[in-house]
């Protein structure tokens, strides 16, 4: 099955946006190279798009998103860790203190139905 992510709310075009599927904990949010599957796609506009083929019908994810606005493919962190650039997961959680769980962020893609996520920038 093909799963689109959809990252909306871009705050400008600068860099790319790094997206990363995946199936288990480990690594999520901030590790996408152990992530099951990864993306990268240049910014024209406010969202961008990913496809992930060849995942399982019903299995369950997770997927971070990234705007790399400085190219390092990472998260650059002021201050006491805050993120300087933009993120999100799927499912959208609130995030008050520390990274989202795997738990809130995980769900099954439904065929046909793109996973959207609304980016955060602090």
């Amino acid at each position: 099955m093909d799963v689109d992510v959809i990252a909306r709310g871009l705050r400008n075009q600068e860099g790319s946006v790094l997206f990363a599927l995946f199936v288990e904990p480990r690594g999520f949010p901030d590790q996408g190279e152990l992530a099951a599957m990864h993306v990268e796609v240049p910014i024209d506009g406010d969202q961008v798009q990913a496809r992930f083929s060849d995942v399982p019908d019903g299995q369950a994810l997770a997927v971070a998103v990234l705007h790399d606005e400085d190219g390092d493919k990472r998260m650059a962190t002021g201050l006491f860790g805050m993120p300087r650039e933009g993120f999100g997961v799927s499912n959208n959680p609130r995030i008050l203190f520390g990274p989202p769980r795997f738990e809130d962020a995980r769900l099954v893609p439904q065929p046909g139905q793109p996973i959207i996520i609304d980016m955060k920038y602090f």
